[in-house]
């Protein structure tokens, strides 16, 4: 049977569970579930607070329920869905780890419901992510120390329609062709400045930098360079003239040749006055030149992971970037008597 009892009558005692230590510089489990007390462990188990602790003699036995290492194993393999594998952590934790790199995708509202029953918590990086075979990308804990099976069998039923809550959609190298606007560029009046930045981020999201073209601000000339580089590539971003200027054309030619328009005005900043749209199924996107006083975090960063796995960009994803969309680099240079649409 399950006891509590006092540290010092727990020597030679099974612990039930993992007993955690937090100190400045260190958090993690100091004695493990099923490893057995000694006299020694008395008092680094007091120094971090623990006077008394849970022991059994065998395994657990409390009829009709499941330990927590079990418990949240087995809601780790309903919510994990492909590209992902689980591993037991420390302190009864279930780690859900990237098989492959690709586009991280979580059910939000069904996110809610799991950390909403005050006995599963879900924890994960955000929808959209970039991730990295191998990463962390999702922890399952359990918030008493065990959970009736009645409980978990209801609720499991409750869960199997919206399977899978998590899972990674990998990464198919696309190839990215880029087009950069601006007739003083194509003049050789300006330096391109944007070109290089793109290239950039297309490679740290381990796409192929294909075709670099130059058009000047003309909806057939911008327009046509698009299309053209469609025909090879697998999407294609565009840099410059995506405001409301009277010589900005960039947003007006996306549109002119699109099958959909996804959305222009992107709710983050920098880099508000972006669009997204596609034609074939292949992505166009149309960058605001703020990427080059913004080249570290940027609509680039929002818009690669979805292109990088081939998956359509929903307009409520981008939609919803309005909360939390104040980047940190953009924040840090504000200046409240004049602020740019970038």
């Amino acid at each position: 049977m399950i006891r509590t009892v006092r540290v010092e009558d727990a020597i030679g005692l099974k612990l039930l569970h993992d007993y955690t230590c937090i100190q400045h510089g260190f958090k993690g489990a100091i004695k493990r579930r099923g490893e057995i007390v000694t006299f020694s462990d008395v008092d680094i188990l007091k120094n971090c607070g623990h006077y008394y602790v849970y022991v059994y003699d065998e395994t657990w036995s409390r009829p009709g329920f499941l330990h927590e290492v079990e418990a949240v194993e087995k809601f780790a393999h309903i919510v994990a869905g492909e590209n992902i594998r689980i591993e037991l952590g420390e302190e009864g934790k279930a780690l859900l780890i990237a098989e492959k790199s690709g586009l991280l995708l979580v059910n939000g509202t069904v996110l809610k419901e799991i950390n909403s029953t005050g006995v599963f918590v879900l924890v994960t990086r955000k929808t959209g992510s970039y991730i990295r075979r191998g990463d962390l990308i999702g922890i399952v804990d359990l918030i008493p120390l065990d959970v009736s099976v009645e409980f978990f069998e209801v609720f499991e039923r409750k869960l199997v329609e919206y399977r899978p809550i998590i899972r990674v959609i990998e990464h198919k190298h696309p190839k990215i062709g880029v087009v950069v606007t601006g007739t003083e560029i194509v003049e050789g009046m300006r330096r391109d400045l944007a070109g290089p930045i793109v290239l950039k981020k297309i490679s740290e999201y381990e796409c192929i930098p294909g075709r670099i073209e130059y058009a000047r601000d003309d909806l057939e000339e911008i327009s046509g360079k698009i299309l053209a580089l469609l025909l090879e590539h697998d999407a294609v971003i565009v840099t410059g003239g995506m405001s409301v200027d009277p010589t900005d054309k960039t947003p007006s030619a996306i549109a002119s040749i699109a099958d959909e328009v996804v959305i222009y005005g992107i709710p983050i900043k920098p880099t508000t006055m972006s669009m997204v749209a596609y034609k074939g199924g292949k992505a166009i996107v149309g960058v605001s030149s703020g990427i080059i006083h913004y080249p570290e975090e940027n609509i680039l960063d929002v818009v690669l992971p979805w292109i990088a796995s081939g998956v359509k960009i929903p307009r409520e994803f981008l939609i919803s970037l309005g909360e939390g969309g104040l980047a940190s680099s953009f924040v840090n240079r504000y200046s409240p008597r004049g602020v740019f649409k970038h």
